[in-house]
């Protein structure tokens, strides 16, 4: 018995992702094939600050009846011997790798999703940590690596990710039971027991490469509205190759966010940052300016007020989005309520530009009306009452251009362009990067305030260091900073650091 070891089963999830239910299906079914199995869990915290750790071992009735003595089995993992990981998620698969838990000997199955940490979400801009070193190490590390994208292929079948999984784990034949031991499992557990066999039946294809990785998204060749035909046609003809993804993104985004003609001035716009870019870029013709002012300006050019806030509420879309998230079968009802806290400020931007810069300059008129703005309230989008409020907010579109926000967005732009347009032929590098700083201006209300606050002290600080040979990368440092806190206290350091740098 001493040359008989358990198989022994690490599964890393986070709450809601079933972890839970697999760690029992895998005992229900060892239970019932003849092994000793013994499950337990080490839970962390909430959602994405910590994972439950659940740990099983399972060994062969017959191996310890012939030997007369009951195993005795481990309650945690020991890093270096654990026989199989399952993990959730692929952060779930670093956390494993980090503790040591996959060997040489370790079958590893991982989803390739992403549920982003709070620390993630936590900075203004892209916190994002990039698991390509994880997927390579775990090649590395593991005997045997499988890794797909489980959460879309659960949402496919309608099912749990725990059922992919469970599919996954059949599939790698590390344990000695055929697979309609593992589906009898699903079905003696009596619940959602169609959907979970459509779930483990796809992980069990996936795992064996039968169908196609569901994280590989298939580009589809949809024809383009009429409407844009001749602007997609002047894109391609006027501008490089290059640049045609990104500027047809940023052209589809300006028409949906107001009409045609707002996408011509998209392009019109774009024609002369891309002749700059022709003159100061030289022989190298690699177009970044053109590029990332593809992106930024369609950004600043379709600015979250209040009209687009309640077109994007209101959308089919976003209801059927909410069906599918919410897993609601036919004739369900899903009941959506928003939280919505608008300023006096968003409402004057709405208003025709005279009539917001009148309230707005009158302290005492703005403090009067500004009581009925105090207050958050929740909106029922779903509701006929809900609906119609945000959808006659969302019909006020045609008449966009005439509001103080347009007026305001427009002036700024145009400042923004003027500015890169200066300084693209002596400093090109620097002219990409405050194309950049378009990037601090996001979102509405007290976000868009905090951000365009930034941008502008960036912008002011800037003209002290802009001869300077290496002024972009400083200025890539205090736009980095101003998105390292919503607080700007990142930022105030950088810019207190460069002022006692130009003193010295």
């Amino acid at each position: 018995m001493k040359s008989v070891r358990p198989i022994k089963i690490a599964i890393t999830a986070m709450g809601g992702q079933g972890g839970g239910v697999l760690a029992g299906w895998i005992v229900a079914m060892a239970e019932d094939n003849g092994y000793f199995a013994q499950s337990t869990s080490v839970p962390g915290v909430a959602q994405r600050t910590g994972a439950t750790i659940y740990y099983v071992e399972l060994f062969p009735k017959d191996i310890a009846k012939k030997a007369k003595q009951i195993p005795i089995l481990a309650l945690t993992p020991v890093p270096g011997d654990v026989d199989i990981v399952i993990a959730s998620e692929m952060m779930e698969a670093g956390r494993a790798l980090l503790r040591g838990f996959v060997s040489t000997n370790t079958t590893l199955i991982a989803s390739d999703h992403r549920v982003y940490a709070i620390s993630e979400k936590e900075p203004l801009g892209d916190g994002r940590q990039d698991a390509a070193h994880i997927r390579k190490l775990a090649s590395q590390t593991a005997a045997q690596f499988i890794s797909f994208d489980m959460e879309q292929a659960a949402k496919s079948a309608q099912s749990v990710i725990s059922s992919v999984l469970f599919g996954a784990l059949a599939s790698t034949g590390k344990l000695l039971f055929a697979r309609k031991d593992f589906e009898d499992t699903i079905r003696a557990s009596g619940k959602a027991v169609q959907a979970n066999l459509r779930g483990f039946a796809l992980g069990f294809d996936h795992a064996n490469a039968k169908v196609p990785n569901p994280s590989v998204r298939q580009k589809t060749n949809s024809a383009p509205a009429p409407l844009l035909v001749p602007l997609l046609q002047f894109l391609q003809d006027e501008f490089p190759l290059a640049t045609h993804e990104m500027l047809t993104h940023g052209l589809k985004r300006c028409v949906d966010f107001q009409d045609t003609r707002y996408g011509t001035l998209y392009l019109d716009r774009m024609a002369k940052i891309h002749q700059l870019d022709q003159t100061c870029n030289g022989a190298r013709k690699y177009w970044r300016l053109t590029c990332d002012m593809a992106r930024y300006l369609a950004l600043a050019m379709t600015f979250e007020d209040t009209i687009r806030v309640a077109d994007l509420k209101t959308r089919a879309s976003r209801f059927e989005r909410f069906r599918q998230n919410a897993g609601a079968s036919e004739g369900q009802i899903v009941i959506v309520s928003e939280f919505m806290h608008p300023r006096i400020e968003e409402f004057c931007d709405m208003l025709p530009a005279p009539f917001g810069r009148f309230i707005l300059g009158k302290p005492g008129l703005k403090t009067a009306l500004g009581v009925f703005f105090q207050k958050g309230r929740r909106v029922q989008t779903t509701s006929l009452r809900g609906f119609l409020l945000l959808n006659t907010l969302a019909a006020l579109k045609p008449a966009r251009r005439i509001s103080l926000r347009y007026s305001l967005e427009t002036q700024r732009i145009e400042t923004w362009l003027n500015t890169i347009a200066s300084v693209a032929p002596v400093n090109y590098m620097l002219a990409c990067e405050i194309t950049g700083l378009q990037r601090l201006i996001k979102g509405y209300g007290d976000t868009h305030a905090r951000g365009l606050q930034n941008y502008e002290k960036i912008m002011t600080v800037y003209k002290s260091f802009e001869t300077m040979p290496l002024a972009h990368k400083q200025l890539k440092t205090l736009k980095d900073a101003a998105l390292l806190d919503e607080n700007g206290l990142a930022l105030e350091k950088a810019l207190s650091k460069l002022q006692k740098r130009r003193k010295t």
